[in-house]
């Protein structure tokens, strides 16, 4: 039977502006309509960071330790809380604004902009981890190479130090200590200034700028071309058009 799948990774954005990705997500659906969630988290990742901050994936018990964690023909509770149900109203809409022609839940999680303020968890599209290759440096260069290793761990690459692959275990204890480096340093030095978060960032728009985009898509220019225009996606104009009042 075919059917169409999707594949993404749920983030989790920490305090110094690095990004983890916690978990695999493939939906996968039918032409039945049947469907199915497979959760993988990827527990040498999750094992490094403060499990009490994260707060863990919004409907699964990570205590089990499971490999995959399956929702057949149900949706899950992380995919509820944050993206729109079939049955809303605007739905629609919603879908179009990110330039969907059909419903597909885990795809506008990927494309929108829309943030969830009940964590710090959001999703990205999929992608293989690198292989990631480090040496020792000196102490002036220390800081960049945490960062730089922090974030080929929390992208789940394959990590090497000094020529040596640090197996799963290895590379959670190094990403555990990295972050305690980082943490110290932060304590040492408060008034250094604050690293910004790696999650999505607001275009700026001027009114004038909302303004033309609103008169060129009333006038027929496609949305998807205006918002080329200023390097931001349609959902994004849109949002930007009804924050000054505009609307399609």
């Amino acid at each position: 039977m075919r059917g169409r799948t999707n594949t993404a990774s749920i983030v989790w954005d920490d305090e110094f502006g690095i990004q983890y990705r916690i978990c695999r997500l493939d939906y996968e659906e039918w032409e039945d309509g049947s469907f199915e969630y497979r959760f993988s988290p990827d527990y040498h990742i999750l094992d490094m960071l403060p499990m009490d901050t994260v707060g863990g994936i919004p409907g699964l018990d990570l205590g089990l330790r499971r490999d995959v964690y399956v929702r057949r023909n149900m949706e899950p509770v992380f995919m509820t809380e944050r993206s729109p149900s079939r049955n809303r109203v605007d739905v629609r809409e919603l879908m179009e604004e990110v330039g969907l022609d059909h419903y597909d839940r885990l795809e506008w999680l990927i494309r929108t902009e829309t943030t969830y303020a009940g964590d710090r968890l959001h999703v990205v599209r999929y992608e293989d981890p690198e292989n990631r290759s480090f040496e020792s440096v000196r102490k002036k260069d220390m800081a960049k190479n945490i960062h730089g290793m922090l974030e080929a761990i929390g992208a789940g690459s394959t990590v090497t130090v000094d020529g040596t692959k640090l197996s799963s275990a290895e590379t959670t204890a190094v990403g555990r200590s990295l972050r305690m480096i980082l943490a110290s340093d932060r304590l040492d030095n408060p008034d250094r200034p604050e690293i910004p978060r790696a999650g999505r960032k607001k275009k700026e728009m001027s009114p004038k700028d909302i303004e033309w985009a609103h008169r060129e898509i009333r006038s027929g220019t496609p949305a998807r071309k205006v918002a080329d225009a200023f390097g931001v996606s349609r959902a994004t104009l849109y949002r930007r058009m009804r924050e000054y009042g505009f609307k399609k």
